[in-house]
């Protein structure tokens, strides 16, 4: 009988820890420092800067996690601004990332998992292991458009634009609001953030 009860129990717990694995999502911030002044990040993801001017992200999650930063510009030559493992509360501090005069957009994808995504890490080592293979180049482009199709089939992921309420952070030993967006209601996002250089005047 009580060999049963046992038997039952650890079948109770495991499916109780299958359940809360299932159910739990992702919340996590992103912010965005503009020079020195901090902005919100438009819903249509596409920023827009001076020539020479500096952006810095920040991105906190409120759990464990795994964040993937990867820039690509116009020429869809591909960087690797982050690949790490993050512990919940803990900020990313992704700079900088510096306009320039060349014609085209730069292209920022914000990755972040509950999981471990294995097949994009493979695809980033094989990248910086040999960063003129264009091979590996498409192959590391072709992973991060499989995460788009998976994360856009779950849908639009809830976020919300936070300012204000106390939530300032001094620069340069001066108080300035911060603009944070927040995400949540997904085990994984990727979020594309297209920086295109400002019209020169006429």
């Amino acid at each position: 009988m009580k060999k049963i009860l046992l038997i039952c129990l650890f079948i109770s717990i495991g499916v109780f820890q299958a359940y809360a694995q299932n159910a739990q999502s992702l919340t996590w911030d992103l912010q965005l420092q503009k020079g020195k002044e901090w902005e919100a990040i438009p819903k249509n993801q596409i920023i827009t800067a001076e020539s020479g001017q500096n952006f810095t992200f920040f991105i906190t999650p409120e759990s464990n996690c795994f964040c993937y930063v990867i820039s690509q510009n116009s020429d869809r030559k591909v960087f690797i601004l982050y690949d790490q493992p993050v512990k919940g509360d803990m900020e990313v501090k992704v700079e900088p990332l510096k306009t320039d005069n060349s014609p085209g957009a730069k292209t920022l994808y914000v990755i972040m998992s509950l999981e471990k995504q294995s097949k994009l890490e493979e695809a980033i080592k094989n990248y910086k292991n040999d960063p003129n293979s264009q091979k590996n180049a498409n192959n590391l482009q072709g992973e991060i458009a499989k995460l788009q199709d998976t994360a856009s089939s779950l849908g639009e992921p809830s976020s919300a634009l936070i300012t204000s309420g106390g939530t300032t952070r001094k620069i340069a030993g001066v108080t300035l609001e911060e603009y944070i967006t927040r995400f949540s209601e997904k085990k994984i996002y990727v979020r594309t953030i297209t920086i295109r250089p400002a019209k020169a005047a006429l």
